[in-house]
């Protein structure tokens, strides 16, 4: 199976320090998986999601493009013990860092979904020379100056990613943050989705570490600051993460463009593909 291996202190006293610096590194062996040709293009999951996010991304885009899909640090496969493990957004952006230098990537097309839009948007406020576009979906400029996250959403979402949960409780953790009829339009794929959170639970302890681990953490004061190429999409009926937050990214940032994709929850890249791969493409094609 393909892993990028190396020590990241990312975060190290809560600063940027990239991979190999500091006190604080700590060995990580990063799962990823790869299609296609051309220029690259790495997708970054969110809290409580696998590579699986991304599936019905991957064959689109990769008939134009190198796709890396990488499961986040505690996700998936790529595993780091949760008592020494640390989770915060600048740490996420060094196992960024430690990726495409193992795979030998000079600038990627970057794309990260929720928590992964907060991963993606610490990695190019922090590494913008590395990246040819940044495309930040479904996520949010941090709780100070953001639309709030629901936390009554959240709280289900979570208790269905538990690895004792029932069926019941996954499929309303799904139901929870899907456009209301998208289990009548798109059921496949949402229990495809839904059968991997199973497959692939993430703790109790997990979870928590990395809601603590985003705590305070906000982009709205540098956004302005941001010189990169960027795309922000937001599904119109997100409950978890309202499209307010899109709109105030979009605005935060020096010409970026906006897309509401029609009919889309949070899980958008699940729930309407084509529509979120065609507005992915037509953005990397002029980057």
């Amino acid at each position: 199976m393909p892993y990028v291996s190396g020590d990241n202190a990312g975060d190290n006293a809560g600063d940027n320090a990239g991979p190999n610096a500091g006190p604080n590194a700590e060995p990580i062996e990063i799962y990823y998986e790869e299609d296609g040709d051309g220029p690259p293009v790495v997708l970054i999951g969110g809290l409580t999601s696998t590579i699986e996010l991304w599936a019905y991304q991957r064959p689109a885009l990769a008939e134009h493009h190198r796709v890396i899909a990488p499961d986040n640090r505690g996700s998936g496969r790529t595993r780091v013990p949760i008592d020494t493990g640390v989770r915060t957004p600048a740490r996420w952006a060094g196992d960024v860092e430690l990726l495409l230098d193992g795979l030998g990537l000079d600038r990627v097309h970057l794309v990260g979904g929720s928590m992964g839009g907060i991963i993606a948007q610490e990695f190019a406020l922090t590494h913008a020379e590395r990246l040819r576009s940044l495309a930040i979906l479904c996520s949010t400029p941090g709780e100070a100056h953001g639309v709030p996250v629901s936390e009554q959403t959240l709280r289900t979402l979570v208790a269905g990613q538990a690895p004792d949960a029932t069926a019941d409780q996954r499929r309303a953790s799904v139901r929870a943050i899907a456009h209301p009829r998208s289990f009548e339009i798109c059921a496949e794929r949402l229990e495809r989705y839904e059968a991997d959170k199973a497959a692939h639970p993430h703790s109790t302890e997990e979870i928590a570490a990395r809601q603590r681990g985003m705590n305070g953490w906000e982009s709205y004061t540098r956004l302005p600051e941001l010189r990169v190429p960027t795309l922000v999409m937001t599904g119109d009926t997100d409950v978890l993460v309202p499209p307010g937050n899109a709109e105030i990214l979009a605005a935060r940032i020096p010409g970026a463009e906006l897309v509401t994709i029609a009919d889309a929850g949070h899980v958008l890249m699940v729930e309407q593909p084509e529509a979120v791969n065609r507005a992915l493409l037509e953005f990397f094609a002029k980057h």
